[in-house]
């Protein structure tokens, strides 16, 4: 932000030359207004730049208000923002700020990543791909069938399914000849979460 002002107010850039071209880059979000510097932003108003020791105060002022709320950094981030200022690391500290705050870590979302990463399934042509899974054991219906064994097309979201007393390889085998392979023809990949 002290190269951004230098330049600004007086033209002064830094000697080297990957730094002078990274200020002046920066420098056209910047403008001084009444012996302030302030960062243009294209749908917001002015934002006043703020150093180390006015931000701390801004952000604990801020954060400990009446009206505050623990709420998390996203939303603190934006308060500020609101409220007119700006400093470049607001992010990252923030982010230290609240997890040091007991109240934030209380009140803060809860990370709801799955265990690995989710990879959409997309078939490329009808019943080309197809998943199969068997649920129950139901409530025993006539002719004691308690299972049901499902084979679901990924393009067309079709079903076909059937109703079984027990479950084997073989009844399993049947389904997907008698289901799947003679009224759609071979399909190119079936998955499986293999009794799991």
């Amino acid at each position: 932000m002290a190269d951004i002002w230098k330049y600004l107010k007086d033209g002064i850039l830094p000697d080297s030359k990957v730094e002078a071209s990274k200020v002046k880059n920066k420098s056209c979000h910047f403008t001084i207004e009444a012996d302030e510097l302030f960062k243009q932003g294209f749908s917001m108003p002015l934002l006043k730049c703020l150093d180390t020791d006015q931000a701390n105060y801004v952000m604990d002022e801020i954060h400990r208000e009446i009206c505050g709320m623990h709420s998390g950094a996203r939303s603190m981030v934006a308060k500020v923002i609101r409220a007119g200022y700006y400093w470049p690391t607001i992010r990252s500290n923030y982010k230290s700020y609240v997890q040091k705050c007991k109240a934030c870590q209380d009140f803060d979302n809860l990370h709801q990543l799955p265990p690995t990463t989710l990879r959409s399934m997309q078939s490329a042509w009808p019943f080309a791909w197809w998943g199969m899974d068997i649920l129950g054991p139901f409530p025993v219906a006539k002719g004691q069938l308690k299972f049901l064994l499902v084979g679901i097309d990924y393009f067309t979201k079709w079903i076909e399914a059937e109703a079984l007393a027990k479950i084997t390889s073989a009844n399993v085998q049947r389904f997907t000849w008698k289901k799947i392979i003679c009224r759609y023809g071979l399909p190119h990949v079936i998955t499986t979460d293999n009794g799991k």
